[in-house]
């Protein structure tokens, strides 16, 4: 039999790798595809969550649960269950000490109940800690909003708000060619980045070529179309960014958050400027 450190999820002929859902962890978001641990990851472990398997015991038989990290042999957590223990799903502790020394891994378990099942495996992330520069805005005035108007003097290939909001990232030596850049953007309801959201978090992505890298400059993102990413932001709003660095799909490094202001009130007038009236407003 294979060993569990070099299993694969791929049916066999013994049924390994069917029925099974794939294992969650508390805290980690499910659309994630890195699995992004909690930053407390590293010195409290992780709660490892599986489904309820199909052939729960019933009368006195007992099934054997057995966490695993691909690579490594042994489980990381072993656990046993009868019928009196049914319940939708169950938490499983993994202590931070039996975790690996390595930025991304993947989890999978073993159900030896009947037959013996193996789940899909889950890829896992630890956090990253931001040591890149944060995402600066070209079009941003000293004060640090974006306004009507274009700031004065106006930066080269500068945009007026409803045409979008340039995003400049600064070049690092640690970028690679095809590295992709992940640039989260979202608005919110006060000055500072904070409050109540006006838009859910958007990704914009940009793959980094190697001309990029030879040319080593700052690394252009616009925030655009105006609806729906900078409409809901109008009086006294904010928008955050920052980024992460992913390497052939697993994330390597992470920026700082930054804020930019948008004021899209029209001085005199009582509505915002947009892309519907925006030459009016020009024209006085």
């Amino acid at each position: 039999m294979r060993t569990p450190g070099d299993m694969s999820t791929d049916v066999s002929a013994s049924g390994e790798g069917v029925l099974l859902d794939p294992p969650s962890v508390q805290g980690v978001d499910p659309a994630d595809p890195n699995g992004t641990l909690p930053e407390d990851a590293k010195l409290n472990g992780i709660v490892v969550i599986i489904a309820r398997w199909p052939a729960f015991p019933t009368g006195t038989r007992i099934d054997r649960v057995e966490i695993y990290i691909v690579g490594i042999v042994d489980p990381v957590a072993v656990r046993f269950y009868g019928a009196a223990d049914a319940a939708p799903e169950f938490f499983i502790p993994v202590a931070a000490t039996l975790l690996p020394n390595l930025p991304t891994f993947e989890i999978f378990y073993i159900v030896y109940s009947v037959n013996p099942s193996t789940s899909p495996n889950k890829r896992l992330s630890f956090a990253l800690a931001p040591v890149l520069e944060s995402p600066d805005y070209p079009d941003a005035t000293i004060w640090g909003y974006i306004t009507c108007t274009k700031k004065i003097p106006p930066a080269s290939g500068a945009l007026f708000v409803w045409e979008g909001i340039r995003v400049s990232i600064a070049f690092d030596d640690r970028f690679l060619a095809l590295d992709v850049i992940e640039l989260n953007w979202r608005g919110w309801n006060s000055l500072n980045g904070s409050g109540a959201p006006l838009t859910p978090v958007y990704t914009f992505n940009k793959t980094l070529s190697a001309a990029d890298i030879t040319n080593r400059l700052a690394l252009p993102i616009v925030i655009q179309p105006f609806i729906p990413y900078i409409e809901p932001m109008k009086d006294q709003h904010s928008a955050t960014a920052s980024y992460r660095l992913t390497r052939g799909g697993i994330a390597v490094y992470r920026s700082f958050e930054s804020v930019v202001k948008i004021d899209r009130v029209r001085p005199g007038h009582q509505d915002y400027c947009d892309s519907a009236n925006s030459m009016a407003y020009l024209n006085g």
